[in-house]
């Protein structure tokens, strides 16, 4: 037998691939990581509180200088991997997607939590527990599914039940900076 076989590559301009490739795997997992919680942290964060982040995670782990050296420019990264809201100049994770990396799980439900009760009350909407948790615990299961007493003792943190069962946003959860 005889044949040719001809190989094309191609080399892709992807962040995720740089920031692996320049860093080394371990290094990039914690760069997503680090992301990711602090998008959780603060329900959506900036491209400060996201290099603030970094920093103190950089200085802790000691890979601060190698991020600095390397890839100094994060915004192709956040661009692709999460939703920018140019109204608020937050990254947010995407809608209807999933943390990628592991987030501890009161701060995932948290997170989920505030973002579906907020579009609930935007639309005057106020749901019961049950359809609170069919829509966020699809969202939640990423390693571990978290037990709804978990979803509820976040819930109480952030919401009050009126005397129909319907959950609603305390105000200091409810209002969204202008």
């Amino acid at each position: 037998m005889s044949g040719q076989l001809i190989i094309n590559f191609k080399k892709v301009a992807n962040p995720k691939s740089i920031l692996a490739a320049k860093l080394g795997m371990d290094i990039a997992d914690i760069v997503q990581e680090t992301i990711e919680g602090t998008i959780a942290a603060n329900h959506g964060a900036t491209l400060e509180q996201i290099n603030d982040g970094l920093v103190i995670r950089g200085l802790e782990l000691g890979f601060l200088h190698v991020l600095s050296q390397e890839y100094r420019d994060l915004t192709p990264l956040l661009r692709e991997r999460f939703q920018y809201e140019p109204l608020d100049e937050k990254y947010y994770i995407k809608k209807n997607s999933k943390f990628k990396t592991h987030v501890d799980v009161r701060l995932r439900v948290r997170y989920y939590l505030l973002s579906y009760m907020r579009g609930m009350e935007h639309k005057g909407v106020f749901p019961n527990f049950d359809d609170i948790v069919l829509s966020v615990m699809p969202l939640l299961k990423n390693g571990i599914t978290p037990p709804k007493q978990t979803v509820l003792s976040v819930l109480e943190g952030v919401a009050s039940r009126d005397s129909n069962g319907r959950w609603r946003l305390r105000k200091e959860q409810g209002e969204l900076p202008l």
